[in-house]
């Protein structure tokens, strides 16, 4: 009896891993356009994007720059970033997704972080509207070094993105 449990259970999880996908359902997201200036407004970016078809994939290009009074004027040293590109259907399914990893380096409050994702879909689904998301991980600091004179840090962290689901 128990090896049928156990396949069982097995199972389960198989079938129930088969049905997860990547979402953005939970992210805002921009309906996706050829060509055109876009702004999508996230609670610590403000991603500013145009986007071009070139050799069967799409490259979405632009600055983000952070949000005025959502991420603090102390904060300008990144000390960790990623940040991630999505494009999904009408069902918020992920069909394709390209992240960009940041050295360590000043953030500029007004000039922001430059940005060039490449996105090639496997397949666009069903017909119907295709939508971009873009996701973050950023740890920012006052300075380079994490630890100030007295031995204590500021730091600032924040973090969106896709879920399984």
């Amino acid at each position: 009896m128990r090896p049928r449990l156990i396949f069982s259970l097995v199972i389960a999880v198989l079938l129930l891993t088969g049905c997860a996908h990547l979402s953005v359902v939970h992210l805002d997201k921009n309906p996706w356009t050829l060509g055109q200036q876009e702004t999508l407004v996230m609670r610590y970016w403000e991603f500013n994007y145009t986007s071009r078809l070139e050799d069967n994939r799409l490259i979405v290009s632009g600055t983000a720059i952070p949000v005025a009074g959502a991420i603090p004027e102390w904060a300008t040293w990144i000390q960790d970033l990623w940040m991630q590109i999505y494009l999904s259907d009408d069902q918020s399914r992920v069909l394709a997704k390209d992240l960009r990893l940041y050295l360590p380096t000043s953030l500029d409050h007004e000039k922001g972080v430059p940005f060039e994702f490449h996105l090639t879909p496997e397949s666009l689904g069903s017909s119907g509207p295709l939508y971009i998301s873009f996701g973050y991980r950023m740890e920012l600091t006052a300075e380079k070094n994490t630890l100030g004179a007295a031995g204590t840090s500021q730091v600032f962290f924040a973090s969106q993105g896709a879920l399984f689901q």
